[in-house]
C-alpha cells in the first residue's frame, strides 16, 4: 500500500494504481495550488527538485506527505525569508568588492553566487507580479545597473566590477526588496476582513 497524506488528509493507494510518482502526483495535486513541502519515506524533498523524482516507480509501504497552499499564502509565508536574504546579501557586498580588488579567488565564486541570486530574484519577481495585483514598477534603472555590471564582467575590469558591487548592486537588491515588501503588504491587506 502507498499512503499519501495531503494537507492532513490521508489516502491509500496500491503501487499498481499509478505507473510512477509523477502519475500519483498529478492525480492528487489540487488544481491552482502550490506544493510547499513533500516528504517521501521520511526524506524531505526540495520542491524544486521533485521533477527529478517523478519517474520513480512507487513501492509498497511508501509514505508520502505533501502540503499545498494557495499561491498567495505560499508567497506570504516565503517572502519574509527572501527579504532577510536580500538584507544579508546587501551586507556582504562591500566584502565581495574588497575581495575583487584584492583578486582573491573566492571573489569570483561570490560573483557567480550573486549572479545566480539575481536570476532567482528576477524569476520570483515575475511570479509575484503574476500573482499579486500591483502597479508596474520602473525597472529601467535596475536593468541599466545590471548591464553595467555585465559589461564590467565581460571586460574583466576589476575596478569597475568592485564599484558596481559597492554602488549599483545594493540598489538592485533594494529594488527587489521594495517590490517584495510591497507585495507582502498587499497580500496581508487582502486578508484583512
Amino acid at each position: 500500500m502507498v499512503r499519501v497524506v495531503l494537507n492532513g488528509k490521508e489516502m491509500v493507494f496500491t503501487k499498481e494504481d499509478f505507473k510512477d510518482l509523477g502519475e500519483l502526483y498529478e492525480h492528487v495535486a489540487p488544481k491552482g495550488m502550490v506544493l510547499k513541502t513533500i516528504t517521501i519515506n521520511d526524506e524531505r524533498i526540495e520542491t524544486q527538485k521533485l521533477s527529478e523524482r517523478l519517474s520513480e516507480p512507487l513501492r509498497d509501504n511508501d509514505n508520502i506527505v505533501m502540503e499545498f497552499a494557495t499561491p498567495q499564502d505560499y508567497l506570504e509565508e516565503m517572502l519574509p525569508s527572501v527579504l532577510r536574504y536580500i538584507d544579508t546579501v546587501i551586507g556582504l557586498l562591500p566584502g565581495v568588492a574588497a575581495r575583487v580588488r584584492e583578486l582573491e579567488p573566492q571573489a569570483f565564486k561570490d560573483i557567480e553566487d550573486l549572479s545566480n541570486a539575481i536570476s532567482a530574484l528576477d524569476d520570483l519577481r515575475q511570479s509575484v507580479q503574476a500573482i499579486v495585483p500591483m502597479g508596474t514598477s520602473d525597472s529601467s534603472q535596475v536593468v541599466s545597473k545590471l548591464k553595467s555590471f555585465l559589461q564590467a564582467l565581460e571586460q574583466q575590469n576589476m575596478a569597475m566590477i568592485a564599484e558596481c558591487l559597492e554602488n549599483d548592486m545594493p540598489q538592485v537588491m533594494r529594488f527587489y526588496s521594495n517590490l517584495f515588501t510591497e507585495a507582502l503588504s498587499k497580500l496581508r491587506e487582502a486578508k484583512i476582513p
